[in-house]
């Protein structure tokens, strides 16, 4: 499966990756949107992991959710929202500005590998 995962944080990119890379996945890194605007057009999607915050002065992981959804390109490729926003109610507001799912870090890897299993069995 190819995962484009949307971090700034080298780190909790490098951890995904890991994570992500033992259970047969090809795990592709953009630290901001524009980067990650570019990486869809090139590469074969199955799934795409996506940052809330994308640091100062950059587009924020809702803005490049709504854009995402204007590439026609993506419109069968679920992008699920994986971010430190965890107060009540933020995944309620994440999913109804279209993200397909929500993680919150720290990401409990047992439930996005389950979430990840359902989408390769359809």
């Amino acid at each position: 499966m190819n995962i484009l995962y949307v971090e700034d944080n080298k780190i909790n990119a490098m951890v995904m990756d890991k994570m992500l890379s033992k259970h047969n996945s090809n795990v592709i890194i953009a630290e901001n949107g524009s980067e990650a605007l570019k990486l869809v057009r090139e590469k074969n999607l199955d799934l795409i992991l996506v940052d809330i915050n994308l640091g100062l002065n950059q587009m924020d992981g809702c803005e490049l959710l709504q854009r995402f959804k204007r590439l026609e390109i993506l419109n069968n490729i679920p992008v699920f929202a994986v971010t430190a926003y965890a107060m009540p109610g933020d995944e309620q507001r994440f999913l109804r500005l279209g993200f397909d799912n929500y993680f919150s870090k720290p990401v409990n890897f047992e439930k996005l590998i389950s979430a990840i299993s359902t989408l390769a069995i359809n």
